[in-house]
């Protein structure tokens, strides 16, 4: 598959290659998240897997719009192995955006990778 519309390295390969795309088996121990841009009709759903200490041991994602919003997926889903809620900061969509050199108008999809995160990190009110 080429790339006719020039999208930066590193989308296009995860785009091609969907590491880590899919479901995990329903159970207790799986999360969901799902963040949506109605604007842009795109969906992203990331699940993760937890061991007892919170963390991350496998992740999957399913997404639906152009190649940054796939690659955004993928990129988090491998992101999130090993990882523990901690590490769930806004931060890592900086990370994110410049690893996959998403740009300006396409805000869409690195705001959805923050609402993931968000809501994949666990609760801490009293």
């Amino acid at each position: 598959m080429n790339n006719a519309l020039g999208y930066p390295d590193p989308v296009w390969t995860l785009f091609r290659q969907l590491p880590r795309a899919g479901r995990l088996d329903a159970a207790a121990d799986v999360q969901t998240a799902v963040a949506c841009s109605a604007a842009q009709g795109a969906r992203l759903q990331l699940q993760v897997r937890r061991d007892r200490d919170g963390v991350m041991r496998d992740a999957c994602f399913q997404a639906l719009g152009c190649p940054y919003v796939i690659a955004t997926g993928a990129w988090l889903a491998q992101w999130l192995i090993g990882r523990r809620p901690a590490d769930l900061s806004d931060e890592v969509v900086a990370t994110l955006r410049a690893a996959l050199e998403i740009p300006e108008d396409r805000a869409h999809c690195w705001l959805m990778a923050q609402d993931v995160l968000r809501a994949l990190k666990p609760d801490v009110s009293p």
